[in-house]
């Protein structure tokens, strides 16, 4: 690490310093009143923004998306489990609709705000990797439910019963081939997987 030079301090000291000190010494109750009052204008500025953040959350004023986003994190996620594949489904649009309005805000505005949006977008990829796996899931068990008992009445497919008919159509016809297809397109597992799971190998 550099040094400082001694030399051009010492003298600004010996050139300044007498005026500078009587200066203070002369005036040394208005700077007094000048320092208190920057302190407590600096105090009164830092109290005043904390009290708008306040104000902003108590008056609703927290931006739609945000709010959305706290919502999805304290409570949807936790409630994951109860969900049915319509509102799992609803999530997901909203989500990705969210997804795009920030893109089409990264288009407009300048690239200072690109690694903000960066973050937003990511987040929300977070949260929909979650809800996306969690439908995954359940679609999954749902369909092992369907073909171990074909008199089980599925409350999770509600809204969805076109996947149900196709699902029994393809299994009573015997269309093994069909039947593996159809459950990886809409689950995302495996074919070696649901062979194992379904007992479906010829």
């Amino acid at each position: 690490m550099s040094r400082l030079p001694i030399g051009p301090i010492k003298e600004g000291i010996k050139k300044y310093g007498p005026n500078t000190g009587k200066f203070i010494k002369d005036n040394y109750k208005e700077i007094v009143a000048a320092v208190g009052a920057v302190a407590a204008g600096g105090e009164s500025i830092k109290k005043h923004r904390k009290k708008k953040k306040e104000s902003n959350k108590t008056e609703g004023k927290l931006h739609y998306r945000k709010g959305r986003y706290n919502h999805y994190k304290t409570k949807i996620l936790t409630e994951l489990d109860s969900q049915n594949r319509n509102e799992l489904f609803q999530y997901i649009l909203e989500i990705e609709q969210f997804i795009q309005q920030i893109k089409n805000e990264e288009k407009k505005e300048s690239g200072v705000k690109k690694p903000i949006h960066e973050k937003r977008i990511k987040n929300w990829y977070d949260i929909l990797i979650q809800i996306k796996d969690k439908m995954s899931t359940k679609d999954y068990l749902e369909f092992i439910k369907i073909y171990n008992n074909p008199n089980y009445q599925s409350e999770y497919f509600n809204g969805f019963e076109g996947h149900v008919e196709k699902f029994k159509k393809l299994n009573n016809d015997k269309k093994t081939d069909d039947l593996l297809k159809y459950i990886a397109e809409i689950t995302n597992w495996s074919i070696d997987q649901i062979e194992k799971d379904f007992s479906l190998i010829d």
